[in-house]
């Protein structure tokens, strides 16, 4: 079952084909960004993490490269998706099962090449079968933080480049549209029903 806040949102969140077709090569790239930071900013997470379970800085930092990078290729690849209209602006069921894939399979990629480096003792300790499962949990964790970052962040972005990027004035006019129509319920629900 879909919200009216979903509908209402996935109903705008069609770009124009002209407007797609229209943009540069780095309209594209900067309509890209907020997927790339956050995506990123995961690899920098596990980094962390794997540094403070005690392994040597180098490790976390390759953990972290091998990580972040299949992230931030997969986050742009969100983006991509989400401002030719392919995946809808704000709903979190098709976040989280693109994040689903592409969570698990970003973190096969860094594990496999973190056994390479480090060995397998501290890649999968408990073996792929078991990797594999605890991945795929994780990631509707992740997919719902990307959400979030995403619906907080992204628009602060879009309303930044608006003013030379076509599908960035189009998310921003959406987004501005719904908080109208939000707020313009709350008015209606506020008000004393007449009998």
């Amino acid at each position: 079952m879909t919200t009216g806040a979903e509908t209402a949102t996935t109903e705008l969140a069609q770009p124009a084909e002209a407007d797609w077709a229209s943009l540069s090569r780095r309209q594209v790239v900067e309509l890209t960004l907020p997927g790339v930071a956050i995506g990123v900013l995961g690899g920098v997470i596990l980094g962390v993490v794997v540094w403070g379970g005690g392994e040597p800085v180098h490790v976390a930092l390759f953990a972290a490269a091998t990580l972040g990078v299949p992230l931030a290729v997969a986050g742009a690849g969100y983006e991509i998706l989400m401002a030719q209209g392919r995946i809808p602006l704000g709903v979190l069921t098709p976040v989280a099962l693109y994040w689903a894939v592409a969570f698990t399979v970003a973190r096969v990629f860094e594990t496999a090449l973190l056994d390479l480096y480090a060995g397998s003792e501290v890649a999968v300790p408990h073996g792929w079968l078991d990797f594999l499962a605890y991945q795929a949990l994780v990631s509707v964790g992740f997919g719902i933080g990307y959400w979030w970052l995403h619906e907080n962040f992204a628009p602060l972005w879009w309303f930044r480049i608006r003013d030379r990027n076509p599908i960035a004035d189009h998310l921003v006019r959406i987004k501005l549209e719904f908080a109208g129509e939000v707020e313009a319920r709350r008015q209606r629900a506020r008000r004393p029903r007449k009998r």
